[in-house]
């Protein structure tokens, strides 16, 4: 029975990022698996991926960001260095803020607020999060949630933006 909720899982995952990544979503692969899995789960009760899959994807997911990584990334890193320090210290200020804020003001366990709260990438701030004890299925919803609503809004602040500044889109 439990190769039969790992498969049914897969599958259903498979399906639901295929489609979104089809339709063009942004991050739709990830996106779209998550809430065909999740839907799955709500109505059957049957989802299911051991801990030796989730040491995998994250192994994988390692690796796919270390691959990012090259000479020019290095090389760039010369004239990077003061943009990328005032980032980092910026970053972790809001985010420290945000949730130690959200840890406040709701019941959620300070790791779940802080990765929540995490202006990273979906799949590394979930895994990260489930490596440390955050509550995995809401650090995907707040960062899923952050996510649409930066993909919906920001155009239409950078196109604001670069209106006041009277400057074309890209240039």
């Amino acid at each position: 029975m439990t190769v039969a909720k790992v498969v049914g899982t897969l599958l259903v995952g498979a399906a639901g990022g295929l489609l979104f990544y089809r339709l063009r979503i942004p991050a739709g692969a990830l996106i779209g698996s998550m809430l065909a899995v999740a839907l799955y789960n709500l109505i059957s009760d049957k989802a299911l991926v051991p801990y030796g899959v989730r040491l995998g994807i994250q192994i994988m997911a390692g690796a796919m960001i270390g691959m990012r990584v090259n000479r020019g990334t290095l090389e760039s890193l010369k004239t990077m260095a003061l943009p990328v320090a005032i980032i980092v210290v910026s970053v972790l200020a809001i985010n420290l803020i945000v949730g130690f804020a959200l840890y406040k003001v709701t019941r959620l366990d300070l790791a779940t607020c802080l990765f929540g709260a995490a202006p990273g990438g979906i799949v590394e701030m979930t895994l990260a999060g489930e490596a440390l004890g955050a509550d995995t299925p809401k650090v995907a919803l707040m960062q899923l949630v952050r996510l649409f609503s930066v993909l919906s809004f920001m155009p239409f602040i950078l196109r604001g933006a670069l209106t006041l500044l009277n400057r074309p889109p890209g240039g």
